[in-house]
């Protein structure tokens, strides 16, 4: 067990953990397939072909300027969002990080 001062999570655990589990949610997966297991329409293209992730990276590498954690999604018909990870309050009590 490791203590919220870890050096890969620094003061940020919850964030930086939510951050990299929604990147590799949507960089593991197809936009369409994660449509169809959440029950929800599927984006496609005019011509029906389905609309892709081309790009899921975190605000840092992104070049997103902002102090919040996030990721930044590149759509194949050129849409982009900024999905952002904001703590609006700290755990009560102490947290520690487990490693699979």
């Amino acid at each position: 067990m490791l203590d919220e001062s870890d050096d890969e999570f620094g003061g940020y655990a919850h964030e930086e953990i939510l951050q990299a589990l929604v990147t590799h949610l949507l960089t593991t997966g197809d936009l369409d397939e994660l449509c169809d297991d959440a029950g929800l329409p599927q984006l496609t293209h005019d011509d029906g072909t389905p609309v892709t992730i081309t790009s899921a990276r975190v605000y840092r590498d992104a070049g997103v300027l902002t102090l919040d954690r996030g990721v930044w999604l590149e759509l194949s018909d050129g849409s982009e969002f900024g999905l952002t990870v904001r703590i609006s309050r700290r755990p009560r009590h102490e947290v520690t990080l487990c490693r699979p």
